[in-house]
C-alpha cells in the first residue's frame, strides 16, 4: 500500500481541509492518507479550540485514514521544528509523499528556495550574515536574504502557507528522505483572513466566529461532523486567554523565587525554549500579573518579535518547555496513534514490522515515554475545567478512535 501524508491542526477542520485531502489522494495516487496532527496545543502558541479526539473523529469522517499526534514539543515550535517533527514522523511511517497547502503550486520555485537554504552557498550566506549583522532575528534575516538572493521568488517567499511549505521541503532535502512532495494551491480566504465571504474560510476566520458565537455562519464552513463535535462539546471553544490565570500564577511563582529581582527573574525566563536574554528582559519588564495573555503579549511584541512567537514562549513557560528538551527531540521518540479506519488499519498492518520507534496505541503502556505530553494534556484539561466546570476524561482512559 502507498501512503501520502498531510500535516494539520484542524483547528477546527473546515471544508478547505476536505478539499486538500481529496486533492492529496488524487495527486499522489495514494491508497492511504496519514494525517500528522497537533494535539491540544497548536503552532500559533495557542490551545486548540476543541480537543484532539473530537478533531480526530471529524478528520477520519472527512477522508483521513490514519491520524497520529505531533508531540507537543514540535507542535509548539518554530515553523522549522514543527515541519521537521511532522516530516520525520511521516518518514517513520513509510509515507511515500507529503501534500501541503500553499499560496502557490509552483513546485520548482518552492524547491529552489528550500535548496538555497539547505545548501547555504557562500553567496547566499554572505547576504544572510549581512542581514544578521543589521540586528534582525534569524527568521527575519533569512527572509531578507532570500528576497535579495532570489528576487524572482519574492511573491512566494512572503506567503504564510508557503513558509511552512518551504520548511516541509527543507526537512525532506536536509534529511535526505525519499519522499515526493505536492503543493496544493490554497483556495478561498487567506491564512490570516477573517472574512467570511469566500467559498473556503480560513481556520483563523472560523475561530473568530467561535469567539463571537456566530454558530450560524460557522455551519457554512466547517464539515457537518466538525460542527456536531463543536455543538455538543462541553469543553469548546477554548482560547489562549482561558490560560491567563494559569500563566499569571506561574509567573508570580517564578518572580517570588527570584525575590522579585528583575535580573534574576529574566535569567529564569531565559531558561525556557526560544526565550533569548533580550526577550526574557521584555517579559520580566512587562509582567504585572493583572492582564490576560493577549494583553500581555501585545505589550511584549515588537517590530522584530511577532505575536505568535510571544504566544509560543508563553506556552513554553506554562508547560515547562525548557531549552534542554530540544536534545530529546533531535529524532522522533515515538509515534502516538489517535485514530484510524479500515484502510488505515490495513496500512498499519503492512508496515508494523518496519517501524523502528515505539508505536503507541495505549497510553497506559507508555507512561514514561508520554509523561511530558500527558502533563500538558492535564493542563489543557485544567483550563477547560476552570472555564466550563467540565471534567475531561483522563488521557490514560482515552480510547483510539475507530471509524
Amino acid at each position: 500500500m502507498k501512503a501520502c501524508g498531510i500535516v494539520a491542526e484542524y483547528n477546527p477542520l473546515h471544508t478547505g481541509h476536505v478539499y486538500q485531502m481529496n486533492k492529496a489522494r488524487q495527486i499522489s495516487k495514494a491508497d492511504c492518507i496519514i494525517v500528522v496532527m497537533s494535539g491540544n496545543f497548536v503552532q500559533r502558541g495557542e490551545p486548540a479550540v476543541i480537543d484532539k479526539y473530537a478533531r480526530t473523529r471529524a478528520a477520519l469522517k472527512a477522508g483521513a485514514d490514519i491520524v497520529v499526534e505531533l508531540p507537543v514539543f514540535y507542535a509548539l515550535s518554530s515553523a522549522e521544528n514543527f515541519a521537521k517533527g511532522a516530516v520525520l514522523t511521516l518518514s517513520k511511517m513509510k509515507a511515500s509523499s507529503i501534500c501541503f497547502g500553499a499560496e502557490t503550486d509552483n513546485t520548482d520555485s518552492l524547491s529552489q528556495i528550500s535548496q538555497t537554504i539547505v545548501s547555504e552557498s557562500p553567496e547566499y550566506k554572505a547576504v544572510l550574515n549581512k542581514a544578521l549583522a543589521g540586528g534582525l532575528s534569524y527568521p527575519a534575516a533569512r527572509q531578507t536574504a532570500l528576497l535579495e538572493y532570489l528576487p524572482e521568488c519574492k511573491d512566494i517567499i512572503a506567503g504564510s502557507n508557503n513558509i511552512l511549505a518551504i520548511e516541509y521541503i527543507k526537512a525532506i532535502l536536509g534529511n535526505n528522505l525519499n519522499m515526493a512532495y505536492y503543493p496544493v494551491l490554497r483556495e478561498g480566504a487567506g491564512y490570516n483572513d477573517d472574512t467570511d465571504n469566500a467559498e473556503y474560510a480560513s481556520a483563523f476566520g472560523i475561530r473568530k466566529m467561535l469567539v463571537s458565537d456566530e454558530f450560524d455562519k460557522l455551519k457554512k464552513y466547517v464539515t457537518s461532523d466538525m460542527y456536531e463535535e463543536i455543538s455538543h462539546s462541553q469543553n469548546c471553544p477554548l482560547f489562549i486567554d482561558d490560560f491567563s490565570s494559569i500563566f499569571n500564577h506561574k509567573m508570580l511563582f517564578l518572580k517570588q523565587k527570584c525575590n522579585i529581582n528583575h535580573t534574576d527573574f529574566a535569567e529564569k525566563l531565559a531558561e525556557y525554549e526560544d526565550i533569548t536574554p533580550d526577550l526574557a528582559n521584555r517579559f520580566a519588564a512587562a509582567f504585572t500579573g493583572r492582564e490576560t495573555i493577549t494583553e500581555y503579549a501585545m505589550k511584549v511584541k515588537s517590530k522584530n518579535i511577532v505575536y505568535s512567537r510571544i504566544c509560543r514562549c508563553i506556552m513554553h513557560i506554562i508547560l515547562e518547555i525548557r531549552k534542554p528538551m530540544s536534545d530529546l527531540y533531535n529524532n522522533i521518540p515515538y509515534i502516538r496513534l489517535l485514530g484510524f479506519n479500515k484502510t488505515g488499519q490495513q496500512y498499519l498492518g503492512s508496515i508494523k514490522k518496519e517501524l523502528d520507534v515505539p508505536f503507541i496505541t495505549k497510553a497506559a503502556d507508555y507512561k514514561n515515554e508520554l509523561s511530558f505530553d500527558l502533563a500538558c494534556s492535564d493542563i489543557y484539561a485544567q483550563a477547560v475545567y476552570e472555564k466550563s466546570g467540565h471534567v475531561m476524561k483522563n488521557e490514560l482512559q482515552q480510547n483510539i478512535i475507530r471509524i
